[in-house]
């Protein structure tokens, strides 16, 4: 646990006595510091022995009995009544005594006939030490012992502290019952009796009578419109469709029509009897609701109902959703749909559930966050949507990341080659009228988030069918240009694609569902003061809990730890991360290959095998990062290859959902800085194995990385780590630099799969695009059935190829290069 810190500006105004007796406290030491002085530590010995005096003896023993106070409320109100009544909050259970079984119901040692009373009244007994479910009137207790009786009355006198009240039982001859007033039992309720319990006595509450605060609930049933023959209406329904509704008011079990509402605003007491029932209220909350809902608007859209429930001067409001909204709260009753015809491969049942949801919302011109764990296909979901929103004339638009462009393209082409994609990148888009044109006759238009900024007017000219936002959490900040640009974009259905919806605050979640759905939330600066400050600064469940019920709606959120999930999945998927050059590498990498080339083509035997070999290590490690290439102890930043940056995005969110994962590369020196910048930039710790690991020190790295709080990030050389570890901790595997093997690969990949792997791995193979690296993999995927017989063991293979193949091979293809927008 913590050390106590007091309140910097409090201790500033203790004595110094108490300042070191605090400060020698805070560091586990009980004994009062040497520097106080003997009067003092006198006076401090009284304080506590005054202090601890009710739980003990003087003989150090416990005491034979604690003092309890306990509530007892006026006769039952009569069901169907209503009622002003003496103010009553209640508590979470019987009796708020630690010491005490609230399940239990206490025995009374002795009884007498309690006189009738309409007010509520406080009795004093004395809970038995051995046995919490003996009580004893405090009669009993006065006139059987005179050291028991003595004690009772100083626990009576030191309770007044903080219960004044109890003042008036002193007066009485026998201290046993009093009636307190409507205030003071407010008082008790809410305040004196956490501070009794607080103090060392019990309290009892009777709770079965009482309806607490957060039991008074106002429920909003909203519905779409329907037609007048009673069938659901047809069409987008969209966050400013007008929506039936109607008011639910709940006391408790009981409900409360809005003629007995009013009337319950009317009262100006704290507690009021409903239907036998004794209900604490705020009377000026109740009345403002109350009035609220008097004044709602006689037509309500969805957008309004969810501000209804958002504003926080009247009572809780939920909403009930019901018609065709009624899925949005309970997604099982969505019905699924079949996948496009001209998909590509086999949705996973997870993933058709996915594709139906989004399909769903788009329906009701809702936008929707696809929000599953990294692995699950969240771009397949999307591409069967994109399929089935296909339409003439009216493409739907894409934005990503630059490092992402090249992914979409692929995945596109290889799940729906029948979609027309553009991509609206780089120096030679369009840029005039003609992008209109252009785009009309696609299907798909890719574009990224620092165009979208740039080129906000030309995108803007056209309403798109369907607007994608992949790593959506790039628009996280509402006040930054590419954010502001994507939410001036028209769209008639609205994905937000990204596993970390919120990454850092929850105003990434305001920003995220601003561009879905602008305005459901309410305006940011009241989103902070509702949601933000309560959550992130007090941790209160409460709000957390409302603005759960609010997006949940709009944001599903799958993990591969689900069990309903986790059996969909293949043990190891493996999947292509595609990279551009930057243009500093892009640079690097054409100068290499035509001055390796010219040697390559006046060389023969042996000599040109060394020469292939050594180009082909030269331009990976060009594609890795130009500092390894040129050895110059140049800064390594992600800014000057597009392979780190992608690395470090994916193991961000890796990191941040607690899981592990293992990264190999062939370049043992490249390692250590990648080990060192990973841990800089990530915050977390790192590990590097080589070949020059010592055996001893392999073995504790491995021992430490598999313990349940390990590192995180394990970057391994492919030589050393590739044989020989069993790393299951690790949910995820990353080939920086490919071995060109499947064999090699796999063997390193099985360090994480392998028995003893109890989740299922994902397997990230890097490729810099329109490289040697995506050209040798198209290769070896071309062979991957012979791959054995073909590829053969090591990289020798490659240096067979002729020099048209091996020029054909090296030279940078068609979007190798991140290009100047």
């Amino acid at each position: 646990a913590a050390s106590p810190r007091p309140c910097p500006r409090l201790a500033e105004r203790w004595p110094p006595d108490a300042r070191a007796w605090v400060a020698a406290l805070a560091t586990g030491k009980t004994e009062l510091p040497e520097s106080i002085g003997p009067n003092t530590r006198r006076r401090f010995g009284a304080e506590i022995a005054r202090w601890i005096d009710p739980v003990r003896t003087r003989d150090g023993a416990p005491p034979p009995f604690r003092t309890c106070f306990r509530l007892v409320p006026p006769a039952a109100p009569a069901p169907g009544t209503s009622h002003a009544a003496p103010p009553q909050a209640p508590l979470a259970h019987e009796s708020v005594s630690r010491a005490s079984n609230a399940d239990a119901t206490p025995r009374v040692a002795a009884t007498r006939t309690q006189p009738d009373s309409p007010d509520w009244a406080v009795e004093i007994l004395g809970q038995a030490s051995h046995d919490p479910s003996l009580l004893c009137t405090s009669s009993e207790i006065l006139g059987t012992d005179v050291a028991a009786a003595e004690r009772l009355l100083t626990d009576v006198a030191r309770a007044t502290r903080v219960f004044p009240a109890l003042s008036r039982a002193l007066q009485q001859r026998q201290p046993e019952r009093f009636a307190v007033t409507t205030a003071e039992v407010a008082s008790f309720l809410t305040e004196t009796a956490w501070l009794l319990e607080e103090s060392g006595f019990g309290v009892f509450i009777p709770r079965e009578r009482v309806v607490r605060p957060e039991q008074i609930t106002v429920r909003l049933h909203a519905w779409d419109q329907e037609t007048k023959g009673g069938q659901p209406s047809s069409g987008l329904l969209g966050a400013d469709a007008i929506v039936n509704y109607a008011w639910e008011i709940s006391l408790g079990s009981e409900t409360l029509s809005m003629q007995e509402f009013r009337a319950l605003s009317q009262q100006k007491a704290a507690l009021v009897a409903v239907r036998g029932q004794w209900v604490l209220l705020d009377p000026e909350q109740i009345r403002r609701t109350a009035s609220a809902l008097d004044n709602a608007p006689e037509r309500m859209t969805l957008r309004d109902a969810v501000r209804f429930s958002l504003r926080d001067d009247i009572a809780p409001v939920q909403i009930a959703l019901g018609g065709r909204l009624a899925a949005l709260s309970d997604p099982s009753r969505l019905a699924e749909l079949a996948p496009p015809a001209d998909l590509v491969g086999q949705l996973r049942p997870y993933q058709q559930r996915g594709y139906s949801w989004l399909a769903f919302l788009a329906g009701l011109g809702l936008g929707a966050c696809l929000a599953d764990d990294m692995g699950l296909g969240k771009t397949v979901q999307v591409t069967a949507l994109l399929l089935a929103h296909r339409e003439a004339g009216n493409p739907s638009l894409v934005v990503c990341p630059t490092s992402l462009v090249g992914n979409w393209e692929r995945e596109l082409a290889r799940f729906a080659p029948g979609l027309r994609v553009g991509i609206h990148h780089g120096a030679t888009r369009q840029r005039t009228d003609a992008f209109t044109r252009w785009s009309a006759d696609l299907d798909v238009v890719l574009t990224t988030y620092s165009l979208v900024a740039r080129d906000q007017k030309l995108l803007g000219k056209r309403e798109w069918k369907t607007l994608v936002l992949d790593e959506a959490q790039n628009v996280k900040n509402p006040d930054a240009g590419q954010s502001r640009a994507v939410r001036g974009l028209r769209a008639g259905f609205r994905v937000a694609v990204s596993g970390t919806p919120v990454e850092n605050h929850l105003t990434d979640l305001w920003s995220v569902m601003e561009f879905l759905n602008p305005g459901l939330l309410g305006p940011r600066e009241a989103f902070q003061r509702r949601f933000v400050v309560p959550i992130e600064r007090y941790n209160q469940d409460a709000p957390a809990a409302r603005l759960r019920s609010i997006v949940e709606p709009f944001v599903l959120r799958r993990l591969k730890t689900d069990t309903t999930i986790i059996d969909d999945l293949p043990e190891k998927q493996e999947m292509k991360v595609y990279c551009p050059l930057t243009r500093e590498q892009a640079t690097l990498y054409q100068a290499t290959v035509n001055e390796m080339l010219e040697r390559i083509e006046s060389s023969e035997g042996i000599q040109r095998r060394g020469l292939v070999l050594s180009t082909m290590l030269r331009l990976k490690q060009i594609c890795n990062h130009p500092a390894q290439f040129l050895e110059d102890g140049s800064a390594f930043t992600a800014r000057r290859s597009g392979k780190l940056q992608r690395l470090e995005e994916m193991l961000e969110e890796i990191v941040e959902a607690g899981d592990a994962a293992l990264v190999f590369t062939q370049f043992s020196t490249f390692g250590e800085r990648l080990t060192r910048h990973l841990q800089e930039r990530l915050g977390c710790r790192a590990m590097f194995l080589s070949g020059a690991t010592h055996r001893a020190e392999r073995d504790a790295m491995v021992t430490r990385f598999c313990e349940p709080h390990g590192p995180p990030l394990f970057v391994l050389s492919v030589k050393a780590g590739g044989v020989g570890l069993n790393l299951t901790r690790a949910g995820h595997v990353f080939h920086y630099d490919r071995w060109w093997n499947p064999a090699v690969e796999n063997q390193a990949t099985d360090r994480a799969f392998r028995i003893g792997q109890l989740r299922n791995v994902q397997v990230h193979k890097y490729i810099c695009q329109g490289t040697l690296e995506e050209a040798i993999d198209a290769l070896i995927e071309s062979k991957l059935a012979l791959a054995d017989a073909v590829v053969g063991t090591g990289e020798s293979w490659l240096t067979e190829l002729d020099t048209t193949r091996l020029r054909t091979l090296l030279e940078l293809g068609s979007g190798a290069v991140e290009e100047d927008e």
